[in-house]
């Protein structure tokens, strides 16, 4: 009983560290291929993992991605890595997630997720969907640990003597004004490129799911990314393409709406999507 109690407070203390030491990171970077497949997103699995990270509530985007983060590019000690492992028998797909650190230390692997399937895409997303079932009981929450940031620190010049220019009271006033004018363009840029936070959305209907995150809104159908937008701006309609529908989407009250063309019908259609 007492070597029982033992195996059991040890299993939880190292559950625990893996948790917190996940939770120290803000993002996960996605590649955009495999090193046991053949193509960039193949049977569409880095797509799915994106997905599923953003699903779980980590902030995920594929390496390479037009939105990735400022903080990301200046510090990408701040981010984990993910990388699916293949381990596949005869008779079995079996994959594991991964997730290293910028000097390549493992910090979490998921538990094997396999699947009996023999059509390879459905194969490798069941097993996928399993192995992430561990990264779902992490109940991950980014913790900010106030990492420093190294500088570069600025060159030492010699100090010179400037000469004084006297500015008059019109050109003072017209610089001030310059100023002012610029200060206020960049805050109004500023309000109109508004993060989007990490969100997974539904369809009322449950056939599309869609996911923000950054400046974009990315679409799925049973998964499999159907479309994006990007450079969304979270007070004014967007234009919505994917290869499923097509309209003019837009934020309210909470929800994502697009209203949907559908060719024939003179007025679109309203599809909602409601926050998971």
């Amino acid at each position: 009983m007492k070597l029982l109690l033992s195996l059991l407070f040890t299993v939880f203390i190292g559950s625990s560290l893996i948790s917190q030491s996940v939770n120290d990171y803000k993002y996960v970077i996605v590649p955009e291929k495999f090193d046991f497949l053949n193509e960039k997103d193949q049977y569409q699995l880095n797509s799915l993992t994106t997905f599923l990270f953003n699903k779980y509530g980590f902030e995920a985007y594929v390496e390479k991605a037009s939105n990735l983060p400022l903080d990301y590019k200046r510090n990408g000690c701040n981010t984990l890595r993910a990388d699916v492992v293949e381990s596949s028998g005869m008779l079995r797909t079996k994959l594991q997630v991964k997730l290293l650190d910028c000097n390549d230390a493992v910090v979490f692997v998921s538990e094997e997720g396999s699947s009996k399937l023999k059509e390879y895409k459905k194969s490798y997303h069941e097993a996928l969907r399993r192995a992430f079932e561990s990264i779902e009981e992490l109940n991950y929450t980014y913790q900010e640990n106030n990492t420093v940031v190294v500088e570069e620190e600025p060159t030492m010049t010699e100090n010179v003597e400037k000469p004084t220019v006297n500015k008059t009271p019109e050109v003072d006033n017209m610089v001030k004004s310059t100023t002012s004018s610029q200060e206020q363009v960049g805050n109004e840029s500023l309000a109109k490129n508004a993060v989007l936070a990490v969100q997974s959305y539904v369809s009322t209907d449950g056939a599309y799911e869609a996911l923000t995150a950054g400046s974009s809104i990315q679409f799925f159908e049973n998964s499999q990314k159907i479309g994006e937008v990007t450079n969304v701006n979270v007070d004014a309609p967007f234009q919505v393409k994917t290869t499923q529908f097509t309209g003019k989407g837009y934020l309210k009250e909470g929800r994502l709406i697009v209203e949907r063309v559908i060719k024939g019908i003179a007025d679109p259609i309203e599809m909602i999507f409601i926050k998971k």
